[in-house]
């Protein structure tokens, strides 16, 4: 009897003895007896990969998901085969690998996971190793132009690194994931950095460029691209935006992305350096950038699901990612009361996230998560009332709850549904499943 998509997905969940287990040697091992015809060996080894298409891959703390969504959406729009990875999913474990923007049917996945199985004989893979293979795999079999690869944790030992990449942009770096990449912002850089190829162009996004990718750079000399420095955006008094590089090309008449908050202009600028540096081989042209920015969707990135009341998704669950969240929430809406529904996992840094929010949180409503990784909500308690500087009942402010439902309807219990108050459901992905499950809505911005 053939198994089902949630078959296999329990089944990997006991095939290997960690959930995160870092490196290369496995994935290739196996890559090579699954693609005998595209893949030779790892980038570290003397012989380069042949990967039937392009392959651009995605790196950073935060912004990889949205960047990701923004550049399948342009190529989309301009007609090539696209496919994507990306990890965590929300809802459905198919949302990962999409071919077209559309999550791949069951089916693909578990011929795919049947045809790993079998090329890996008695070697082990995590849960997380066999998604890359099938994503990789399936992007083959589809005869994809392009493949745009999001990183799931670091860089060099990812095991998305075990594809060569034509381009690599690391989004941002911060401190996440400590336990596997580092207890400082230069050594999580460094890991993160590893997905640079000396003869390709790799592109850091953000502003604040550490060191180590710095003298990386350098040592290697890599064709280097960085925001701010090589290309940048500019929004004029009327809201209009274009972006422009270095080399004198100029955007124009740019459509705000259809996804809210400031940084994803920031998110785009990127995208856009990726499209310039695609030209030789992939044209995209003025009109297709302006159909992908307006139609692109991504579910959980400060998305607002409803007006009335005020309700908004946001997946962040680390610092940076936070302070965004918060600038979004001051410079976009139009509220006086917040109201928070939190939930997290026990390897975040529960204590800053909390300190960036707290002066601004009306109440805390923190809910238990289903996940062996959950930090529990008694412990998230603990952290706000001693973050606690704004209100002097405190007690009534901070409330804990077994799950999201029952949050939820507290929330709506205690009538706080006029104009005047947000509600706020952030801390996981795992938080923003729930949310999206309980409420009906699976889709992106508004």
């Amino acid at each position: 009897m053939s198994k089902t998509l949630q078959d296999w997905l329990a089944w990997q969940e006991t095939l290997h003895p960690c959930e995160i287990d870092l490196g290369l040697q496995r994935v290739a091992q196996v890559i090579r007896q699954l693609l005998p015809d595209y893949y030779e060996s790892p980038h570290h080894e003397s012989k380069q990969t042949h990967f039937p298409c392009y392959v651009i891959t995605i790196a950073g703390t935060n912004g990889k998901g949205s960047t990701v969504a923004l550049l399948e959406a342009i190529l989309c729009a301009a007609g090539y085969q696209v496919g994507s990875y990306t990890s965590p999913h929300l809802l459905d474990y198919n949302e990962r690998i999409k071919i077209n923007q559309i999550p791949v049917a069951d089916k693909l996945i578990c011929d795919s996971f049947e045809r790993i199985n079998l090329a890996r004989g008695e070697l082990s893979l995590s849960y997380f190793e066999f998604g890359t293979l099938a994503a990789i795999d399936i992007i083959i079999q589809q005869n994809c132009d392009i493949a745009i690869l999001e990183v799931g944790l670091g860089g060099r030992l990812d095991a998305v690194n075990v594809i060569d990449p034509d381009i690599a942009l690391v989004t941002t770096v911060d401190i996440d994931h400590q336990d596997w990449l580092g207890h400082d912002r230069e050594t999580i850089a460094l890991e993160k950095a590893g997905i640079y190829r000396p003869d390709k162009p790799a592109l850091y996004g953000d502003i604040d460029l550490p060191q180590s990718i710095k003298d990386k750079v350098k040592e290697e000399g890599l064709f280097f691209y960085q925001f701010a420095t090589d290309y940048n955006f500019y929004i004029d008094t009327q809201g209009n935006w274009q972006w422009h590089n270095n080399n004198c090309t100029s955007l124009k008449h740019l459509p705000s992305p259809n996804l809210n908050g400031y940084i994803q202009y920031k998110n785009a600028s990127n995208v856009l350096m990726i499209l310039e540096l695609l030209k030789p081989k992939f044209s995209v042209s003025l009109t297709e950038i302006q159909q992908g920015l307006q139609s692109v969707k991504l579910a959980g990135r400060f998305q607002k699901i409803s007006d009335n009341p005020l309700i908004i998704l946001d997946v962040a669950h680390n610092e940076q990612a936070t302070k965004i969240l918060k600038q979004s929430l001051e410079n976009t809406l139009n509220f006086e009361h917040l109201h928070i529904i939190i939930g997290m996992l026990k390897d975040k840094e529960c204590a800053k996230v909390i300190a960036i929010l707290e002066p601004i949180v009306d109440s805390w409503r923190i809910i238990e998560l289903n996940s062996n990784r959950a930090k529990p909500a008694a412990e998230i308690a603990d952290i706000i009332h001693k973050n606690h500087t704004k209100k002097s009942n405190i007690t009534k402010n901070v409330q804990i709850f077994s799950s999201f439902k029952q949050a939820f309807d507290d929330y709506q219990d205690k009538q706080l549904v006029s104009h005047q108050h947000c509600l706020l459901i952030f801390g996981s992905f795992y938080t923003v499943k729930d949310a999206l499950t309980l409420l009906g809505q699976h889709k992106s911005n508004e």
